[in-house]
Protein backbone atom coordinates (compact mmCIF):
# COMPACT_ATOMS: atom_id res chain seq x y z
CA UNK A 1 0.00 0.00 0.00
CA UNK A 2 3.01 2.50 0.59
CA UNK A 3 4.04 2.04 -2.77
CA UNK A 4 0.80 2.46 -4.32
CA UNK A 5 0.04 6.04 -3.76
CA UNK A 6 3.13 6.94 -5.02
CA UNK A 7 2.54 5.42 -8.57
CA UNK A 8 -1.01 7.10 -8.90
CA UNK A 9 0.42 10.47 -8.25
CA UNK A 10 3.04 9.60 -11.04
CA UNK A 11 0.48 8.60 -13.54
CA UNK A 12 -2.03 11.63 -12.88
CA UNK A 13 1.04 13.35 -13.61
CA UNK A 14 1.86 11.86 -16.97
CA UNK A 15 -1.41 11.84 -18.02
CA UNK A 16 -1.76 15.49 -17.37
CA UNK A 17 1.10 16.26 -18.97
CA UNK A 18 -0.42 14.54 -22.01
CA UNK A 19 -3.58 16.68 -21.61
CA UNK A 20 -1.75 19.73 -21.87
CA UNK A 21 0.86 18.41 -24.59
CA UNK A 22 -2.27 17.84 -26.85
CA UNK A 23 -3.59 21.79 -26.22
CA UNK A 24 -0.41 23.25 -27.02
CA UNK A 25 0.23 21.87 -30.11
CA UNK A 26 -2.65 24.53 -31.56
CA UNK A 27 0.15 27.22 -30.67
CA UNK A 28 3.62 27.47 -31.48
CA UNK A 29 4.20 29.87 -29.26
CA UNK A 30 3.21 28.23 -25.96
CA UNK A 31 6.27 26.93 -23.90
CA UNK A 32 6.41 23.33 -23.88
CA UNK A 33 5.33 21.61 -20.81
CA UNK A 34 8.87 20.42 -19.70
CA UNK A 35 10.59 23.34 -17.64
CA UNK A 36 13.33 21.89 -17.06
CA UNK A 37 15.33 19.06 -18.04
CA UNK A 38 18.47 16.86 -16.49
CA UNK A 39 20.35 14.20 -18.82
CA UNK A 40 23.31 12.09 -17.61
CA UNK A 41 25.79 9.82 -19.12
CA UNK A 42 27.85 7.36 -17.22
CA UNK A 43 31.24 6.11 -18.96
CA UNK A 44 34.11 4.10 -16.82
CA UNK A 45 36.09 7.28 -16.58
CA UNK A 46 33.66 10.04 -16.23
CA UNK A 47 30.10 11.36 -15.76
CA UNK A 48 28.55 14.02 -18.15
CA UNK A 49 25.29 15.85 -16.71
CA UNK A 50 23.52 18.39 -18.83
CA UNK A 51 20.68 20.68 -17.68
CA UNK A 52 18.51 22.64 -19.53
CA UNK A 53 15.85 25.25 -18.49
CA UNK A 54 13.34 26.95 -20.58
CA UNK A 55 11.22 29.86 -19.54
CA UNK A 56 9.73 33.06 -20.56
CA UNK A 57 12.16 36.15 -21.04
CA UNK A 58 10.48 38.96 -18.72
CA UNK A 59 8.60 41.78 -20.35
CA UNK A 60 9.95 40.43 -23.38
CA UNK A 61 6.41 38.99 -25.30
CA UNK A 62 7.54 36.28 -27.75
CA UNK A 63 10.86 35.43 -26.20
CA UNK A 64 12.21 32.72 -24.65
CA UNK A 65 14.92 32.30 -22.58
CA UNK A 66 17.09 28.95 -22.27
CA UNK A 67 19.65 28.55 -19.56
CA UNK A 68 21.91 25.21 -20.01
CA UNK A 69 24.92 23.70 -17.98
CA UNK A 70 27.02 21.17 -18.72
CA UNK A 71 29.62 19.58 -17.14
CA UNK A 72 32.23 16.43 -17.79
CA UNK A 73 34.96 15.47 -15.37
CA UNK A 74 36.54 19.16 -15.01
CA UNK A 75 35.25 20.72 -17.54
CA UNK A 76 31.76 22.76 -17.35
CA UNK A 77 30.25 25.03 -19.77
CA UNK A 78 26.78 27.78 -18.84
CA UNK A 79 25.17 28.56 -21.83
CA UNK A 80 22.08 31.42 -22.10
CA UNK A 81 20.19 31.87 -24.83
CA UNK A 82 17.60 34.10 -26.26
CA UNK A 83 15.36 32.97 -28.71
CA UNK A 84 12.65 34.04 -30.65
CA UNK A 85 9.56 31.90 -29.03
CA UNK A 86 7.86 31.00 -32.63
CA UNK A 87 10.60 29.83 -34.62
CA UNK A 88 13.42 29.47 -31.83
CA UNK A 89 15.30 31.75 -33.91
CA UNK A 90 18.81 33.07 -31.93
CA UNK A 91 18.59 36.56 -30.81
CA UNK A 92 21.62 36.58 -28.41
CA UNK A 93 23.65 34.21 -26.67
CA UNK A 94 26.17 33.78 -23.78
CA UNK A 95 28.92 30.96 -23.29
CA UNK A 96 30.97 30.86 -20.57
CA UNK A 97 33.79 28.05 -20.41
CA UNK A 98 35.34 26.74 -17.29
CA UNK A 99 38.37 24.49 -17.24
CA UNK A 100 41.79 24.77 -18.15
CA UNK A 101 41.00 27.74 -20.33
CA UNK A 102 38.62 30.01 -18.85
CA UNK A 103 36.58 32.70 -21.44
CA UNK A 104 33.67 34.32 -21.74
CA UNK A 105 32.14 34.79 -25.57
CA UNK A 106 28.91 36.46 -26.11
CA UNK A 107 26.99 36.63 -29.52
CA UNK A 108 24.90 39.06 -30.55
CA UNK A 109 22.65 38.37 -33.84
CA UNK A 110 22.54 41.40 -36.23
CA UNK A 111 20.51 42.15 -39.14
CA UNK A 112 23.82 41.59 -41.39
CA UNK A 113 26.17 39.64 -38.99
CA UNK A 114 27.24 38.29 -35.96
CA UNK A 115 28.94 40.21 -33.11
CA UNK A 116 31.08 37.91 -31.36
CA UNK A 117 32.88 39.31 -28.22
CA UNK A 118 36.13 37.20 -26.57
CA UNK A 119 36.70 37.98 -22.70
CA UNK A 120 39.42 35.95 -20.61
CA UNK A 121 39.84 36.76 -16.40
CA UNK A 122 41.53 39.80 -15.17
CA UNK A 123 43.51 40.57 -12.35
CA UNK A 124 40.57 40.33 -9.93
CA UNK A 125 39.40 36.60 -9.35
CA UNK A 126 36.29 37.77 -7.90
CA UNK A 127 35.22 40.02 -11.14
CA UNK A 128 32.06 38.70 -13.12
CA UNK A 129 32.96 37.02 -16.47
CA UNK A 130 30.43 39.82 -18.00
CA UNK A 131 33.25 42.27 -16.70
CA UNK A 132 35.99 40.62 -17.91
CA UNK A 133 38.15 42.33 -20.12
CA UNK A 134 38.01 41.84 -23.68
CA UNK A 135 40.25 40.08 -26.00
CA UNK A 136 38.78 39.64 -29.35
CA UNK A 137 36.03 41.42 -31.17
CA UNK A 138 34.80 40.02 -34.52
CA UNK A 139 31.92 40.04 -36.76
CA UNK A 140 30.77 36.93 -38.31
CA UNK A 141 29.14 37.12 -41.48
CA UNK A 142 26.18 34.55 -42.19
CA UNK A 143 26.64 31.98 -44.86
CA UNK A 144 25.16 32.79 -48.49
CA UNK A 145 23.04 28.98 -47.93
CA UNK A 146 21.60 29.97 -44.74
CA UNK A 147 19.20 32.16 -46.60
CA UNK A 148 15.63 32.27 -44.56
CA UNK A 149 16.67 28.98 -42.72
CA UNK A 150 15.79 29.47 -39.12
CA UNK A 151 19.34 29.51 -36.68
CA UNK A 152 19.27 28.35 -33.44
CA UNK A 153 21.84 26.87 -30.83
CA UNK A 154 22.56 23.07 -30.31
CA UNK A 155 20.64 23.11 -26.78
CA UNK A 156 17.49 24.32 -28.29
CA UNK A 157 17.67 21.50 -30.84
CA UNK A 158 14.91 19.67 -28.08
CA UNK A 159 12.51 22.33 -28.57
CA UNK A 160 12.83 22.44 -31.85
CA UNK A 161 12.51 18.72 -32.58
CA UNK A 162 9.94 18.82 -30.29
CA UNK A 163 7.89 20.50 -32.20
CA UNK A 164 8.66 19.45 -35.64
CA UNK A 165 6.73 16.34 -34.00
CA UNK A 166 3.73 17.60 -33.42
CA UNK A 167 3.75 18.89 -36.99
CA UNK A 168 2.04 17.27 -40.11
CA UNK A 169 5.64 17.45 -41.41
CA UNK A 170 7.78 14.54 -42.72
CA UNK A 171 11.16 16.78 -42.67
CA UNK A 172 12.12 19.82 -41.71
CA UNK A 173 15.17 21.75 -41.76
CA UNK A 174 17.03 24.56 -39.69
CA UNK A 175 20.89 26.04 -39.19
CA UNK A 176 22.91 26.16 -36.27
CA UNK A 177 25.53 28.81 -35.07
CA UNK A 178 28.49 27.04 -32.67
CA UNK A 179 31.54 29.41 -32.37
CA UNK A 180 32.51 30.48 -35.98
CA UNK A 181 30.69 27.25 -37.54
CA UNK A 182 27.65 26.98 -39.30
CA UNK A 183 25.60 23.33 -39.66
CA UNK A 184 22.46 22.58 -41.88
CA UNK A 185 20.46 20.12 -39.45
CA UNK A 186 17.85 17.74 -40.98
CA UNK A 187 14.93 16.79 -39.18
CA UNK A 188 12.72 13.54 -40.56
CA UNK A 189 11.24 11.32 -38.19
CA UNK A 190 12.36 7.83 -36.84
CA UNK A 191 10.47 4.79 -36.24
CA UNK A 192 8.77 4.28 -33.14
CA UNK A 193 10.07 2.55 -30.49
CA UNK A 194 9.84 1.20 -26.84
CA UNK A 195 12.80 2.31 -24.09
CA UNK A 196 12.92 1.41 -20.82
CA UNK A 197 13.17 4.89 -18.55
CA UNK A 198 13.82 5.55 -15.49
CA UNK A 199 13.97 9.30 -14.04
CA UNK A 200 12.78 11.34 -11.41
CA UNK A 201 9.63 13.56 -12.21
CA UNK A 202 9.27 16.27 -9.39
CA UNK A 203 6.35 16.33 -7.33
CA UNK A 204 5.29 13.00 -8.76
CA UNK A 205 8.24 10.34 -7.78
CA UNK A 206 10.17 8.12 -9.77
CA UNK A 207 9.29 6.94 -12.46
CA UNK A 208 10.25 3.54 -14.51
CA UNK A 209 9.96 1.19 -16.84
CA UNK A 210 8.80 0.83 -20.49
CA UNK A 211 7.76 4.15 -22.63
CA UNK A 212 6.51 4.32 -26.24
CA UNK A 213 8.89 6.94 -28.03
CA UNK A 214 8.49 8.82 -31.22
CA UNK A 215 12.25 9.66 -33.09
CA UNK A 216 13.56 12.66 -34.49
CA UNK A 217 15.74 11.77 -36.64
CA UNK A 218 19.21 14.61 -37.03
CA UNK A 219 21.57 14.67 -40.43
CA UNK A 220 24.13 17.31 -39.42
CA UNK A 221 26.34 18.94 -42.35
CA UNK A 222 28.74 22.01 -42.22
CA UNK A 223 26.86 25.15 -43.98
CA UNK A 224 28.72 27.53 -45.80
CA UNK A 225 32.77 26.74 -45.86
CA UNK A 226 33.83 26.02 -42.79
CA UNK A 227 35.71 28.68 -40.65
CA UNK A 228 37.42 26.58 -37.56
CA UNK A 229 37.51 22.45 -37.22
CA UNK A 230 34.28 20.57 -36.71
CA UNK A 231 32.67 21.63 -33.42
CA UNK A 232 29.08 20.49 -33.74
CA UNK A 233 27.95 18.87 -30.49
CA UNK A 234 24.84 18.51 -28.80
CA UNK A 235 25.54 17.55 -24.96
CA UNK A 236 28.56 16.19 -26.16
CA UNK A 237 27.09 14.38 -28.88
CA UNK A 238 28.27 14.16 -32.97
CA UNK A 239 27.11 12.62 -35.71
CA UNK A 240 24.00 11.90 -36.72
CA UNK A 241 21.50 11.88 -33.71
CA UNK A 242 18.22 10.02 -32.82
CA UNK A 243 16.33 12.19 -30.22
CA UNK A 244 13.08 9.98 -28.33
CA UNK A 245 10.26 11.55 -27.21
CA UNK A 246 7.91 10.12 -25.48
CA UNK A 247 4.49 9.56 -27.32
CA UNK A 248 1.78 11.52 -25.72
CA UNK A 249 3.94 14.10 -23.88
CA UNK A 250 6.35 14.67 -26.05
CA UNK A 251 8.99 14.58 -22.94
CA UNK A 252 12.48 13.96 -24.24
CA UNK A 253 13.98 10.85 -23.17
CA UNK A 254 16.93 10.09 -24.68
CA UNK A 255 19.77 11.27 -27.27
CA UNK A 256 21.76 9.11 -29.33
CA UNK A 257 24.78 9.54 -31.32
CA UNK A 258 28.63 9.28 -31.12
CA UNK A 259 30.70 10.59 -28.01
CA UNK A 260 34.70 11.37 -27.99
CA UNK A 261 36.82 8.16 -26.50
CA UNK A 262 33.21 6.14 -26.21
CA UNK A 263 31.84 5.94 -29.42
CA UNK A 264 28.16 5.19 -30.28
CA UNK A 265 26.26 6.03 -26.75
CA UNK A 266 23.06 6.84 -25.56
CA UNK A 267 22.38 9.46 -22.69
CA UNK A 268 19.24 9.33 -21.01
CA UNK A 269 17.08 11.97 -19.13
CA UNK A 270 17.59 11.62 -15.31
CA UNK A 271 14.95 14.15 -14.23
CA UNK A 272 12.04 16.44 -15.16
CA UNK A 273 10.29 19.79 -13.77
CA UNK A 274 7.16 20.38 -15.85
CA UNK A 275 5.86 23.71 -16.33
CA UNK A 276 2.68 24.73 -13.36
CA UNK A 277 0.88 26.16 -16.29
CA UNK A 278 1.19 26.37 -20.10
CA UNK A 279 2.32 30.10 -20.90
Amino acid sequence: MRYLFPKLVCTFALLTLGAITSNARANSTELPTWQILEFEQRALWAIAKSRIELSAAPGQPGQWLLDANSSVVNNSEEVHLRLQAESGQLISRSRLSLGKGQRFKTYDYRAQHILRERREPGLDPAQAAAQWPVTSSIEIAYPSALGDTVLTEAYALLLVAGRFLDSDANATVVAVHTDQNFYRISMSRGQDTAIDVNYQLAGAGQVEGKRDARTVKLEITALGQPRDKADFRLLGLSGDIELLFEAGTGLPLQLRGTAPRIGATQINLKSAALRESPQ
